[in-house]
């Protein structure tokens, strides 16, 4: 009897914990004007989300490996609400979360959210990559590429607004 619920237990521990960083995804990514730059997550689920230890990495067209863009520390003790957002910018914004004064974003790029465990969480592509099923084209200066009901579109940038 010990033994069944230490399973029970620890498989709903397992998927408590799987799901509960599931709804997270990247909605909004500018990426011109350089000081404009941002990426904007968002939870999707009811549960708050925290990202001690998740990351961002980053893509270039010609790269042949992703590198690190926003690192685990930057993310040290943040949480998420469920359905908010979290705005990571390169210079202040008024309702920044975080600020890395040296993100770097360009043209044709692919970036991923990973979690605590180096899982990815979400992609999102732009330009001339093939990392993605879906890719959406560059976006111009002062445009953002971001999440919709029917899929990735650029438009006009919107962070942590909704």
């Amino acid at each position: 009897m010990k033994i069944w619920v230490k399973a029970c237990v620890l498989a709903f521990l397992f998927f408590f914990g799987h799901f509960a960083y599931a709804g997270v995804v990247i909605n909004e990514v500018q990426i011109s004007p350089t000081g404009d730059r941002f990426i904007e997550l968002y939870n999707q689920d009811d549960t708050e989300v925290n990202l001690s230890e998740w990351y961002i990495q980053r893509k270039t067209q010609t790269g042949t490996s992703f590198t690190s863009l926003i690192s685990s520390t930057n993310f040290e003790n943040k949480k998420i609400k469920g359905h908010e957002y979290f705005l990571i910018s390169r210079n202040l914004l008024s309702n920044s979360d975080i600020v890395v004064s040296t993100m770097t974003l360009t043209e044709s790029n692919v970036i991923q959210l990973k979690n605590q465990n180096g899982d990815v969480v979400d992609k999102i592509c732009w330009g001339e990559v093939t990392d993605c099923t879906s890719v959406i084209a560059n976006p111009t200066e002062g445009k953002s590429v971001a999440r919709g009901q029917s899929g990735l579109f650029v438009g006009n940038p919107t962070p942590k607004i909704g």
